[in-house]
């Protein structure tokens, strides 16, 4: 057909041809769609997508897909709170800003990279670096940073050197060029002004949340917000990631089933939430159980975002029966080993923290259980936990509990299964 294409928009389609000349004449999906996303509301109506395509196979550039579409959320976040101890003395602002006007300072050296409250910058790897930059891609809103502005043309970095750190070597010193990236993979070995400019404007109108500590607040308040921020905390959990990519049925199911009863009081309540780690758990049971533990390839990352897509391909049929199964299986648990499910247990009678590995291994076995071997095991727990610690005592069981490879993750639900089997018959 004959192409409707506006110049920018073609302008931008260039670009990315330019970036698949490098990669074997192929783009990512991501950075295809990501580029549609871009455009204005009047360059878009219903065959853009299919236009934008044309243009490319018309360049012998192939669009390669891993299934994974974006969607656009602009979500907001949330600021964090500080309590002060003497509210008086304390003057904190927050600021939302264009990492551009960041970006500015630093340039002007308005920014000081050194302060005492940090430790040393550059303690990322360019990895690292390039994950920060592509959060920005993928919009996910990055961890509040704090400075110290009492002196306006110097501003000290309370919290977020590493981030800043990054920012300053992709963007204003240019020495970073963007590695190991997740989901732009074509994007890899380019530097700041080698990418499509659909793509820079996004890092640049990026919004970050700024807390400002103004003048007059004492230095041993500075050092306690330092201290009681989560440092640490500025890489986004896989969990978090999947939140964001995978929208749909599957978001909304895991956040259901996560906050359950059933599922709190098997698991004693004790799996963070803050960090999405509780559905994180919801997401294992339905990767073993539903999904399939013969599609594990070794790589566990995978595994769990292969689930995500089931769940929103398979809509209809399965989610009923993923909810009741669900709760059911921790209702079992809860039977048989009280607030000792899903842990490794000893003769010590110690309680040891929930275990990953022990989670999906024994959501496994009992899903794959008929009732009356249900009921079977209920009635011999006392010989159930003496076989299970035995088990849990054997090195070769421990060791294949820690490693994710396809060959121990196969052989613990093995072994659980046998020990499961014995206890029944």
């Amino acid at each position: 057909g004959v192409l409707m294409l506006s110049d920018k928009v073609i302008g931008y389609l260039d670009d990315l041809v330019k970036v698949a000349e490098k990669q074997d004449y192929k783009i990512d999906s991501i950075s295809f769609y990501n580029t549609y996303i871009e455009l204005e509301k009047s360059d878009k109506n219903e065959d853009t997508l299919l236009e934008m395509q044309e243009y490319l196979n018309g360049k012998n550039i192939q669009i390669v897909s891993d299934g994974v579409e974006l969607e656009t959320n602009d979500e907001v976040p949330i600021e964090e709170r500080i309590r002060p101890f003497d509210p008086t003395k304390i003057s904190i602002v927050m600021d939302p800003m264009a990492l551009d006007s960041l970006v500015k300072r630093l340039e002007h050296g308005e920014v000081d990279l050194n302060t005492a409250f940090q430790r040393k910058a550059g303690l990322w790897t360019d990895e690292k670096k390039s994950q920060l930059i592509e959060s920005l891609l993928l919009k996910i809103p990055l961890p509040a940073f704090y400075f110290d502005s009492c002196d306006d043309g110097k501003w000290l970095i309370i919290d977020g050197l590493q981030r800043i750190t990054a920012f300053n070597d992709f963007i204003v010193k240019k020495t970073l060029k963007l590695k190991g990236m997740e989901f732009f993979t074509d994007l890899n070995g380019l530097g700041y002004d080698e990418l499509p400019r659909q793509f820079s404007r996004r890092i640049e109108e990026s919004t970050i949340i700024t807390y400002k500590v103004k003048e007059g607040t004492p230095q041993n308040v500075k050092y306690n917000i330092f201290k009681r921020l989560n440092t640490g905390g500025l890489e986004l959990e896989s969990q978090e990631i999947r939140h964001a990519l995978y929208q749909g049925t599957a978001v909304e199911l895991l956040k259901e089933l996560s906050v359950t009863d059933e599922f709190k009081n098997a698991t004693c309540s004790s799996i963070k939430t803050e960090r999405m780690l509780d559905q994180e758990f919801v997401l294992r049971y339905i990767a073993v159980c539903f999904y399939g533990i013969d599609k594990y390839e070794g790589i566990p990352d995978d595994f769990l975002n292969e689930t995500m897509e089931f769940i929103n391909i398979h809509n209809n049929p399965h989610i009923q029966r993923i909810k009741d199964s669900f709760k059911e299986i921790m209702v079992i648990m809860f039977q048989l080993f009280d607030n000792a499910a899903f842990r490794k247990m000893a003769s010590d009678g110690r309680r040891r923290p929930i275990n990953k590995a022990l989670f999906e291994v024994w959501c496994k076995v009992i899903f794959d259980l008929e009732k009356e071997q249900r009921d079977i095991l209920i009635m011999r727990k006392e010989l159930l936990h003496e076989r299970y610690i035995q088990l849990c005592e054997r090195i070769d069981f421990q060791q294949f509990l820690k490693g994710s490879d396809k060959y121990g993750f196969t052989k613990r639900f093995g072994m659980m299964k046998d020990m499961v089997a014995e206890v029944i018959q």
